[in-house]
């Protein structure tokens, strides 16, 4: 299924079989600020494991799941953060950045990798916030293209066509062309970059 909505100004009503699917433990491709993504309720085990069959990241794997929150209030809630890491986030949030954080009892056993980090993005994205704000609770995403492979231009049709077998809905926003974050690895006040992306590295 195929729910078409305006980038720039989404109307509430039309975000409601996205919402419906996630409430019902089931996997979305959204827009977000990097290009495509797969998404899913933070609340649900069923999604959690789904999502992480399509991105090929098993519970073992180094690398962590991602959520999106909507400001830098709720980061408090799933990850810790020290005073001078918080400082520099309200520079740079919302924005292309993916922090990876030492994960708090908030966040589900399932989403942490073997280190217990987790992954949290503050997009800026109209439909994105949106999202998070109607579900009631953060929405676990992981990019429908990696890192890895060759950018192609993200065709919503293309990709409903690809992965009607594994999602309920795509959210057309128009074709994307994928710009990976810019991923920090933050903790005891200290950064680590992971990969360069969009978001401009902290001086």
């Amino acid at each position: 299924m195929i729910v078409h909505i305006d980038a720039e100004r989404p109307a509430p009503r039309k975000l409601d079989p996205v919402l419906q699917a996630l409430r019902r433990d089931q996997v979305v491709i959204y827009p977000t600020d990097t290009g495509y993504a797969f998404g899913c309720a933070l609340s649900s085990p069923k999604g959690i494991t789904r999502l992480r069959k399509l991105k090929g990241i098993d519970a073992k794997h180094p690398k962590p799941l991602t959520m999106m929150v909507n400001d830098i209030a709720h980061i408090a809630r799933y990850a810790h953060m020290g005073t001078s890491l918080y400082r520099m986030m309200r520079r740079m949030l919302p924005g292309p950045y993916t922090l990876v954080l030492r994960a708090t009892s908030d966040t589900p056993r399932t989403m942490h990798n073997r280190n217990h980090e987790v992954g949290i993005r503050v997009p800026a994205h109209p439909v994105c916030q949106m999202l998070v704000d109607l579900l009631g609770e953060p929405l676990l995403t992981g990019s429908v293209t990696s890192a890895e492979e060759d950018f192609e231009l993200e065709e919503p049709d293309v990709l409903e066509h690809r992965y009607s077998r594994d999602v309920a809905v795509v959210i057309n926003a128009g074709p994307l062309w994928p710009d990976p974050s810019t991923v920090l690895r933050m903790t005891d006040d200290e950064m680590e970059i992971l990969r360069e992306g969009q978001g401009e590295l902290p001086s």
